[in-house]
């Protein structure tokens, strides 16, 4: 498993890639962030072609045993986020 790359770290290898600040890149990635979050918060699907795309679903709830098997506990029905990478995302992983 390799390591874990930081949003700074990002922000730092795009930085020097595209010529920006780091302070511009970093209201970049952040706006860029922000909208993602909103637009799928609200419901949206937002895709990013070649890449993937982030979508809201619906998890049904459902009834689970408390850890000592004493008490049912109903678990409400949730929005989450959920990241499905494109093909070419996937091709480059199995590839990596």
């Amino acid at each position: 498993m390799g390591r874990t790359v930081t949003k700074q770290e990002l922000v730092d290898r795009l930085a020097d890639g595209i010529g920006l600040t780091r302070i511009e890149t970093q209201a970049v990635v952040d706006g860029f962030l922000a909208l993602v979050m909103d637009a799928v918060s609200s419901g949206d699907r937002v895709e990013l072609r070649r890449f993937g795309v982030w979508k809201p679903v619906l998890r049904k709830g459902r009834k689970v045993r408390t850890p000592d098997g004493l008490h049912n506990v109903d678990i409400p029905d949730r929005t989450a986020a959920v990241f499905v990478p494109a093909d070419e995302f996937r091709d480059r992983m199995t590839r990596a």
